[in-house]
C-alpha cells in the first residue's frame, strides 16, 4: 500500500522537530492509526490504510492529545491536563496535522 500522504506528514514533523521527534519517553511521538487499529510504520502489523485514518495520537513529554478526523472537513480533539510548557510543541504539531488533513481528500 502506498502511504504517501502519511509519509509527507511524518516527514514534516521530523523536519520541524529533529531534536525531539520519535523519542517516546522524553520527546515527541506521533501515532497515526487507521480504522482497523493498524499503526503507520509498524512493521509487525502490516496493512495500514491511510485513506481510513481513525486517530492521530500526539505524545509529548508524557502529555497526550488525540485528533479524530470526522470526514466532514473537521476533526475532534481529546486531551487531558497538559503542562503549560508542553503546549507550544503540541499546538504546533496539531497545526501541522491540520494542514495535511485539510488537503487529504479522503478525510473531507
Amino acid at each position: 500500500m502506498n502511504d504517501k500522504k502519511t509519509k509527507e506528514l511524518v516527514k514534516e514533523l521530523e523536519d520541524t522537530f529533529p531534536e525531539i521527534y520519535d523519542r517516546i519517553n522524553y520527546g515527541l511521538y506521533v501515532l497515526v492509526i487507521d480504522e482497523n487499529g493498524k499503526i503507520y510504520d509498524d512493521e509487525s502489523e502490516p496493512g495500514f490504510n491511510e485513506d481510513d485514518i481513525d486517530e492521530v495520537q500526539v505524545i509529548y513529554n508524557g502529555d497526550a492529545v488525540s485528533a479524530f478526523p470526522s470526514f466532514k472537513g473537521k476533526c475532534t480533539f481529546n486531551a487531558y491536563a497538559i503542562k503549560y510548557e508542553n503546549l507550544d510543541v503540541i499546538t504546533k504539531v496539531i497545526g501541522i496535522i491540520g494542514k495535511h488533513f485539510k488537503n487529504w481528500k479522503e478525510l473531507n
